[in-house]
């Protein structure tokens, strides 16, 4: 089963990189001169090595180059759609990667798991996987979530998962089944993360978070306004 996974992205710096030229911007990748463009690490959660993502942009230039201009990076790329000069999956590949790089901090979990974080969350059940992919369903749970405080939220993960368990008639015996602690604390650190990331949207209007799937198109990445799709076929969100 692929991770849901969660970009916390600072979108005034996204936005700032994406208004840059691509002779800027590869100079900068090349020449490291951009990393001070990056936030600050959120120190709760992980990202992505800067040297990964300047040499996944660098590739991604090298290989398209020719089908983009020396204007600004959003501009050149919603041009290069519109003239069938590039896929929206190709021209949507630096988008993303900008995001990563704008990022302060990202989460992941199995979606089956993502399940008890998120639907104790909303008014209803979910009826599959791909409603966690829906733009209403996290801004109402990261909204709840960041409204309590950490160890309510965790303790309340915890015992909705022994609830389910017991309800399919599964032992919460540890003598019986010696993964149920090891179990239990990846909950507790995954459910907790995302209280952080739920905290720190509350916390920094600045912030978005960016919701894909692993292995999941880069067009495909985000919902709303934020999709990256539609930021290339729609032009920027307004603030």
């Amino acid at each position: 089963m692929p991770d849901l996974q969660i970009r916390l992205v600072d979108v005034k710096r996204w936005h700032t990189l994406v208004k840059m030229t691509f002779p800027k911007i590869i100079d900068g990748m090349e020449n490291q001169s951009l990393r001070d463009t990056r936030p600050t690490e959120n120190p709760h959660l992980e990202r992505s090595f800067t040297a990964d993502l300047e040499g996944d942009l660098l590739q991604w230039t090298d290989k398209w180059s020719k089908e983009v201009g020396d204007g600004m990076i959003l501009d050149e790329l919603m041009t290069a759609v519109d003239r069938k000069m590039l896929g929206l999956e190709d021209a949507c590949e630096p988008l993303s990667i900008l995001s990563q790089w704008c990022s302060i901090g990202e989460w992941a979990a199995w979606e089956a798991r993502v399940l008890l974080y998120v639907e104790p969350q909303l008014d209803s059940q979910l009826s599959d996987a791909e409603e966690l992919y829906r733009e209403h369903v996290w801004k109402i749970a990261l909204n709840k979530i960041g409204s309590t405080d950490k160890s309510s939220y965790v303790e309340s993960v915890i015992l909705d998962w022994m609830g389910r368990r017991e309800a399919l008639g599964e032992t919460m015996d540890e003598t019986k089944d010696p993964l149920i602690i090891s179990t239990m604390q990846a909950h507790e650190r995954t459910s907790s993360t995302l209280h952080e990331i739920a905290h720190q949207l509350r916390k920094d209007k600045k912030l978005i978070a960016l919701i894909g799937r692993e292995w999941l198109e880069p067009q495909r990445w985000g919902q709303g306004v934020w999709n990256l799709g539609n930021i290339l076929n729609d032009g920027w969100p307004e603030a």
